[in-house]
């Protein structure tokens, strides 16, 4: 304790000492009076070394930035003096320090705005306005009118029940072919190609997909691996089948595809009657067989 301040001294090395004097004392410690007195020694000396700690000075490599600015001007210039204050770094200068640095960057830093992704503004003062009793009248009055709903267009509607009765009728058309073929099924691709028109075969599979969801048909693979669709007839097996998993794919098909396969099974008239164009759908056709 006497020598406290020589001990704390960076420059000293009694604090070693002390520590070497106490380990060697403590070889013959045998009482438990000793132990205190040895671990009280052992703590004093820590203090004492956290505060030699706290009086060693580290600023010896003290950062100069004036010093610092000129080694990188001097490096960005390679090598070459500055002739005068006013002078700017040149581009390639700036590359040089760009390649010279870029090895201690790993990754490239995040994208960030310096003031905000939106422009800095006063905001805007929202003026409260007092209810007005004549307004509130007005808009009781409109809750309670009953407005008839206005039909802007009709094209929706009439797209959704034209659907719905193509899908009927060619409900009606798949039971009536299947009792002809003996209640066996039939194959799909005959079913659904139009021979004359590409757009029909297209029509004919998006309306068949709707009796395949809605539970109305089924479509299997034979021993060859081709489709075949037939009628769902016992409501008993349709109700064990919506339990079971469903499963979807999408069919792609070209105009070549649909050539080779009117070919292939030699399909001369469709089994699909063919649809009524609209109006519109036929005035573009004769302005396409015009053009």
């Amino acid at each position: 304790t006497e020598q406290k301040h020589d001990m704390i001294n960076p420059e000293s090395t009694s604090l070693t000492e002390a520590l070497k004097t106490a380990n060697d004392l403590n070889k013959d410690v045998k009482m438990p009076r000793e132990g205190a007195l040895d671990s009280a020694t052992i703590l004093m000396i820590s203090n004492y070394g956290r505060m030699k700690v706290d009086n060693l000075k580290t600023d010896f490599l003290k950062f100069e930035p004036i010093e610092y600015a000129e080694k990188l001007i001097s490096f960005v210039n390679q090598g070459q003096p500055r002739q005068s204050q006013d002078i700017a770094i040149s581009n390639q200068g700036w590359i040089n320090l760009g390649k010279a640095s870029q090895k201690f960057f790993m990754k490239s830093p995040a994208f960030h705005f310096m003031a905000g992704s939106f422009e800095r503004g006063e905001p805007v003062k929202k003026v409260r306005r007092a209810p007005d009793s004549q307004r509130l009248d007005k808009e009781n009055l409109s809750d309670k009118a009953t407005v008839p709903k206005q039909m802007k267009s009709f094209d929706e509607s009439d797209k959704s029940e034209a659907t719905t009765a193509e899908v009927e009728k060619l409900l009606d058309l798949l039971q009536k072919l299947y009792r002809e073929n003996e209640r066996n099924p039939i194959c799909y691709f005959e079913f659904v190609l139009h021979p004359e028109s590409f757009s029909q075969t297209v029509e004919n599979m998006f309306y068949t997909s709707f009796l395949v969801r809605d539970g109305l048909a089924n479509i299997k693979l034979d021993d060859e691996k081709l489709p075949l669709i037939e009628p769902i007839q016992n409501p008993e097996q349709e109700k064990v089948r919506k339990n079971l998993p469903h499963k979807q794919a999408v069919v792609s098909l070209s105009p070549q595809e649909w050539k080779e396969l009117v070919e292939v099974y030699k399909i001369t008239d469709p089994l699909i009657p063919t649809r009524v164009c609209s109006t519109l759908d036929s005035s573009a056709t004769k302005k396409m067989r015009m053009k």
